[in-house]
């Protein structure tokens, strides 16, 4: 199984131990007879550069590696790499994948849909006027695109969309443009989340506090954990506590995740490296 990611360019996926990670699930795979069917696994990382055109033709590569595919963060990979593991015939299961896909037989979705959810979330609320702000990179311009069409393909109007980098001129710019569009209620943040160390999201929000945007007038919610479990149940955060004006701009984030009833990553990381699963050294809390 080829696990795909942009391991060596992303600030944020280069903490995610993949290595560590997949080597777990494998051995977890291997050691139950009814998952593995009898058959043994193996993994291998395969990169995925943060560049959409380096991104695909690194995917043109990973048929000789990979009997079967697992990954894909750039939405804008996953047509082409659908079919080329048609092609193949080796499935490709990717959580990232925005759009029409059914017509593609070996490209699986294992959750469910992130804009459906978010859709009915925001009709539940009825925020119709949406905003959307991504952080300036391939990776992410490339997720609020798709985000905007789906919503869009849904009747929402989506009236403002902007890249940013770490540069607070640029998040105010961007700001600014939001409080003069029309109707915007809400504003989507396509960038890692300031909880795992995202820097873009957190200039946005002290920003966003400066301009007195998070009073309950505008309502923040991040994109990246409607496709993860965050821990949120009994977990501090560092950042929120060393941090007076993010703690305050917070206040505006609506966090919508996966809920992980049983146990979360946290606790399920510890009980690994009890387990020595996992080495001793890493912390659960720079993962």
């Amino acid at each position: 199984v080829g696990i795909i990611g942009p391991w060596n360019c992303d600030p944020i996926f280069s903490k995610a131990f993949p290595e560590l990670a997949s080597r777990l699930a494998i051995s977890r795979l291997n050691r139950d007879s009814k998952l593995n069917q009898g058959f043994w696994w193996d993994s291998i990382l395969l990169p995925e550069a943060c560049q959409t055109p380096q991104a695909l033709t690194g995917l043109l590569h990973s048929e000789r590696y990979a009997s079967g595919l697992v990954g894909i963060f750039n939405p804008a990979v996953c047509g082409a790499a659908g079919l080329l593991a048609n092609a193949w015939n080796k499935p490709l299961v990717s959580w990232s994948c925005l759009g029409e896909v059914e017509s593609l037989e070996t490209l699986l979705i294992p959750m469910t849909d992130p804009v459906g959810i978010l859709h009915a979330v925001l009709r539940s609320f009825r925020w119709a006027h949406v905003a959307v702000v991504a952080a300036d990179e391939d990776l992410w311009r490339e997720v609020a695109h798709g985000l905007i069409q789906e919503l869009r393909g849904r009747g929402l109007p989506v009236t403002v969309l902007r890249s940013m980098g770490r540069n607070q001129e640029e998040a105010r710019e961007v700001l600014q443009r939001v409080k003069r569009a029309d109707g915007v209620r809400v504003v989507l943040m396509c960038m890692h989340s300031v909880l795992l160390g995202g820097e873009e999201q957190r200039v946005l929000l002290e920003e966003a506090e400066d301009l007195g945007m998070t009073d309950g007038t505008y309502v923040f919610i991040p994109y990246d954990a409607l496709t993860f479990p965050l821990p949120y149940h009994r977990v501090p955060y560092s950042i929120l506590t060393t941090n007076t004006k993010l703690r305050l701009a917070y206040d505006a984030v609506l966090t919508i995740t996966m809920d992980s009833p049983e146990i979360n990553f946290r606790e399920a990381l510890e009980e690994a490296k009890e387990a020595y699963e996992l080495p001793a050294h890493i912390e659960p809390s720079q993962v």
